[in-house]
């Protein structure tokens, strides 16, 4: 998403209340007892602007850009749509090379208490942990940018309206969806790690091998057996640890992955359709065609006239 297009979030409600002291990262802040969120907006370009949180903290995009200089990690832009979690302690510094008092720029920080954290942390790590990571489930522990999907967006929404809104439940309402968000937010990170192209994780993470070899054998029959075997576990485990894992079922993966490819050989080949249907694993042209629309909102030939 570019930084001129409109914004996920909708905060006219704490646009209509919040008070105007300072042009650069002029703060509003919300309360509750386990997070802390803060709607930040600079009127004019700044550079190097710092910023630090006492807990771990997600920060996301409202509107205009920003420059991100984060500790260990290289500089990037910073747009609405996109989110970043960063540790506690950990300085930020910024810079605003488009913010003007007609088009300010807006970011939000939710700062969520580590205690709370490490609650929601313990109990997917007792209920459900991870396969072949010692570290388990975290989160806030080091800097990870992702850009948001529909659930994540629609959370934070949804927290925006609970703590601008004037409810005597909002605590309760608000710990609800940051729960939920926390859970979402460490699913994507861990999807993120595994599904990363190095080999090394392959080489050392069931999960990871499956994934791997799911790309590498797409246009064969996948079936679910199969994967399980490769991943040394039962069928029903299998099934459940990779949808709790990835959040999607093992189908939903290999449909996205085959997709992803069929898109790429409609962009980059001359090849019929039917032939990038029997690459790809679909043995049914219309069920190739039905799922390809479903997946991307265009027909495969829709799609390919684009892409020229």
């Amino acid at each position: 998403m570019k930084s001129g297009q409109p914004s996920p979030f909708d905060i006219s409600r704490h646009l209509k209340s919040r008070r105007l002291e300072q042009e650069v990262e002029n703060r509003t802040a919300y309360t509750i007892d386990t997070a802390e969120l803060n709607i930040y907006e600079t009127h004019h370009i700044a550079e190097k602007v710092e910023l630090t949180f006492h807990n771990p903290v997600l920060a996301s995009m409202i509107r205009g850009k920003k420059v991100m200089h984060l500790p260990n990690t290289p500089s990037f832009d910073f747009l609405p749509g996109e989110s970043v979690l960063v540790p506690s302690g950990e300085m930020m510094r910024i810079d605003f090379p488009e913010a003007q008092a007609k088009n300010p720029t807006q970011c939000l920080a939710l700062a969520i208490d580590s205690t709370k954290i490490r609650q929601v942390t313990d109990l997917l790590n007792d209920r459900n942990p991870l396969v072949d990571m010692p570290q388990g489930w975290q989160l806030g522990q080091s800097n990870f940018y992702l850009t948001n999907d529909e659930p994540i967006n629609q959370l934070i929404s949804r927290l925006i309206y609970i703590f601008t809104e004037n409810n005597r439940a909002k605590e309760v309402f608000a710990n609800l969806v940051l729960q939920e968000l926390m859970v979402r937010l460490m699913q994507t990170q861990a999807r993120t790690l595994l599904l990363s192209p190095s080999p090394d994780m392959a080489n050392v993470n069931r999960l990871a091998h499956v994934a791997q070899y799911i790309n590498q054998h797409l246009h064969d029959n996948l079936q679910i057996k199969k994967l399980a075997d490769e991943a040394c576990m039962s069928e029903p485990n299998f099934y459940r640890i990779f949808k709790l894992t990835f959040n999607m079922t093992p189908v939903e993966y290999i449909n996205q992955q085959r997709i992803a490819l069929a898109s790429k050989l409609l962009k980059t080949s001359n090849r019929c359709l039917a032939d990038i249907s029997i690459e790809c694993g679909f043995n049914n042209l219309t069920y190739f065609m039905k799922l390809f629309r479903r997946e991307t909102g265009l027909s495969p030939t829709v799609y390919r006239k684009q892409g020229n």
